[in-house]
């Protein structure tokens, strides 16, 4: 059976009262078919209307629509136990206008765009989705990249279109080959009913392309399209845009982000650029003179710990250090240990809880680790010159170093 698709005639209608006519089975939940419906099904890019439905006073959310083909019957996901639903039974069908109307503002953008891309550069769109942070369009150029000008000049083209508010018209057609009098620019040949949606007068329109989505009447009712980024993809260009209250609500929240950032660098808005080039500028120097900084400090280690291991004959030597990284360790003990052979070193990091194990390959340090690090609620392992350990706890590293101390002795 043809679920009779008020959305259709009159995108507006946000609400109908219903008869149920089919009734399936999902997860231990109610799918029904009605006779009419408000609900858009997911197709074309656009997500499913939700809502909610009621029968006999009892309220349940729809949560996504779903049809069998553009003339099928719809069927409505909903969170109803099985057994909720009867055929025959009268519901009120309620789609969430706000998400609704939010669908149209950005489906109609994406034509906007699209047809803008098209109408300007010859681009054609190849993809779009439509997701919870963003829409994306993929446009091809034949392999060529969009620039960045090109980018502003579309999007202030788009949103003078928009703010020009065009009317926007459905017309339907029994087919395909009847709908080809119109001035689409992109042909998509299917079997059925076709509809084409326009965005301003014909012979002339600003975009005219077949979709079965819904769209306000105008262009202005869009609001505005914001263009974020572009990428390349697959030799194709993905734009990352919005349009209407989605736009409004990232280019606010972006706005507030950029003041609270001026107020946190003493400067204006505009001078915000300057100032993170300068901070970028002194974060490099001051990584440049850490690292020279660690490689004294290195180089003053190295030498205190080769004269203790010179005055003694143990062949075990533990070193703890917060001063330096668990990978400054490392480089440190392969440096110490290239000059003093025969020797386990244990190098500890009391912040990271990481052990590092080094030696010339008499102690075998990977298996040392393997073989006792589980022992201590640690984990790692290692070649035979050099191992690591990580610790949940200091008294975990400390007292699984002391353990190979006494072993290794």
């Amino acid at each position: 059976m043809t679920t009779e698709r008020i959305y259709r005639e009159d995108p507006y209608v946000a609400e109908c009262v219903s008869e149920v006519v089919g009734i399936r089975e999902k997860g231990g939940k109610d799918i029904i078919e009605c006779r009419t419906s408000v609900f858009y099904p997911e197709g074309g890019g656009q997500p499913s209307d939700t809502g909610t439905v009621s029968v006999a006073g009892r309220l349940y959310e729809v949560t996504s629509a779903h049809d069998e083909g553009l003339e099928g019957p719809v069927w409505h996901y909903t969170d109803a136990p099985a057994g909720t639903f009867s055929v025959g039974d009268e519901v009120v069908l309620a789609i969430d206008w706000d998400q609704r109307f939010s669908n149209m503002q950005r489906h109609l953008g994406e034509h906007m765009l699209s047809g803008t891309f098209y109408s300007l550069l010859g681009g054609v769109n190849k993809g779009f989705h439509m997701g919870e942070d963003y829409v994306t369009i993929d446009i091809d150029l034949g392999g060529r990249m969009l620039t960045e000008e090109e980018l502003d000049l579309a999007g202030q083209h788009v949103n003078m279109a928009i703010w020009a508010d065009l009317p926007v018209t459905v017309t339907w057609f029994d087919d395909y080959e009847s709908s080809r009098v119109m001035p689409v620019r992109k042909e998509v040949p299917h079997d059925g009913r076709v509809s084409v949606v326009t965005v301003g007068n014909l012979p002339d329109p600003h975009d005219c392309i077949a979709c079965c989505g819904t769209h306000p009447s105008s262009s202005g009712q869009v609001g505005l399209v914001s263009i974020y980024k572009c990428e390349p993809n697959k030799g194709m260009n993905r734009v990352f845009f919005d349009c209407g209250r989605k736009a409004l609500e990232r280019l606010n929240a972006d706005s507030k982000m950029l003041t609270d950032i001026s107020r946190r660098y003493s400067c204006k808005t505009a001078d915000i650029m300057s100032r993170l080039d300068t901070e970028s500028e002194n974060i490099s120097s001051l990584k440049g003179r850490l690292s020279s900084l660690s490689s004294y400090a290195a180089e003053r280690e190295k030498a205190s710990i080769l004269e203790e291991l010179s005055a003694s004959d143990d062949s075990v030597y533990t070193y703890s250090s917060e001063l330096f990284s668990a990978d400054e360790l490392l480089k440190l003990g392969f440096a110490v240990a290239a000059e003093a052979s025969g020797k386990l070193l244990i190098l500890m990091q009391p912040e990271a809880k990481t052990c590092i194990l080094i030696s010339s390959g008499e102690q075998k340090c990977g298996k040392l680790v393997k073989e006792n690090v589980q022992t201590y609620n640690g984990r790692g392992g290692g070649r035979d010159d050099n191992a690591r350990a990580l610790f949940t706890s200091e008294k975990d590293m400390k007292d699984f170093a002391r353990a190979l101390t006494e072993m290794v002795k």
